[in-house]
């Protein structure tokens, strides 16, 4: 679902005048190489400071045969705070300085009005960190529904032989997913650390253990990487005893490890024995290219579910020890 507006600008302002105020408004030129009939130019707006846009704002330009110009926004449904209140300026500039008249979801001359407070820069951090991590399992998750493994050997179950099971390419396939997934893990937290690290006022333990490069260093000093991020960068987030150790740099009494440890589906195992075992996995295939024969589609699933629920478990413990309301429209 998206929330569109249109413009319609009177017959006396130039492209010139519209294009200035886009730019004025903070919109950058973009390109998706699609023609559509009568646009002049595409844009996009994004405010990364702060964590304020969620998914931003694109405007398109258009001019008729007749000369008549009209400008339209969109925006998705999962927009933040700040991209609706950017995207309802956008209306507002354009009316009040060129008159005419708009139409968006709510009516003909009829702004969007927010539903809720603006969210604190921690909880939009927290909440954008989480958003990507759902966003990269899921292309995992399509993946695997449009794989198609053909082939007596690429069966879903044991062979009772060894050799033949390092031959199956569902296993190869299924190992292969383990790096990228714990990529998709590591970012999250790696994100998630970063914007606490940003916000937090006992900063200094993480800034005295981080190990820096020159290079990070350089991309600190022209503003090309955020501190907060480059730290984030020297720390691991793989194994969930290293992410419970790194959030408690940040305030001892963050735990996030006790969310990992608690009682899931009355299994004996709990998440955090479970991830690490994963990783552990994940280590030795990537370091020797020895797979786990073991890893057929249902403890993929399983892996799949278990990551998503551990890290809905430390979001929900970082909403609560900061104090804020989870976000889950993502």
């Amino acid at each position: 679902m998206s929330y569109t507006s249109e413009s319609e600008l009177p017959g006396s302002v130039t492209l010139v005048q519209a294009q200035d105020l886009i730019s004025l408004l903070d919109y950058k030129k973009s390109n998706d190489d699609i023609r559509v009939p009568n646009r002049v130019a595409s844009y996009y707006w994004y405010e990364a400071a702060d964590y304020k846009s969620y998914t931003g704002v694109g405007l398109d330009l258009y001019r008729d045969g007749d000369g008549k110009i009209t400008v339209t926004t969109r925006s998705r449904a999962s927009r933040s705070y700040w991209d609706l209140l950017h995207q309802n300026k956008t209306l507002k500039m354009f009316r009040d300085l060129f008159g005419g008249n708009f139409t968006t979801d709510a009516g003909r001359n009829r702004y969007w009005r927010p539903n809720e407070p603006p969210p604190t820069p921690l909880s939009s951090g927290c909440f954008t960190a989480r958003w990507g991590f759902h966003n990269g399992l899921g292309r995992a998750s399509i993946y695997l529904m449009n794989r198609k493994l053909e082939g007596q050997v690429a069966q879903d179950k044991p062979s009772g032989l060894e050799f033949m099971d390092e031959l199956n390419p569902r296993l190869l396939s299924n190992n292969f997913l383990l790096p990228y997934i714990f990529a998709v893990w590591e970012e999250y937290f790696r994100a998630t650390f970063s914007a606490c690290l940003k916000y937090s006022a006992q900063r200094e333990a993480a800034l005295k253990r981080a190990r820096l490069s020159h290079r990070d260093l350089e991309k600190v000093a022209i503003g090309s990487q955020p501190i907060e991020r480059a730290v984030a960068e020297s720390f691991s987030f793989q194994r969930p005893s290293a992410i419970h150790e790194n959030f408690r740099m940040l305030d001892q009494k963050l735990d996030i490890g006790t969310a990992f440890r608690k009682p899931y589906r009355r299994r004996t195992i709990n998440l955090f024995a479970s991830i690490e075992a994963l990783v552990e996995n994940r280590n030795e295939f990537v370091h020797t290219g020895r797979m786990n024969t073991k890893f057929f589609d249902k403890q993929l699933k399983a892996a799949l579910s278990d990551m998503e629920v551990a890290v809905n478990r430390a979001y929900e413990a970082l909403a609560a020890h900061y104090r804020f309301v989870p976000n889950h429209n993502y």
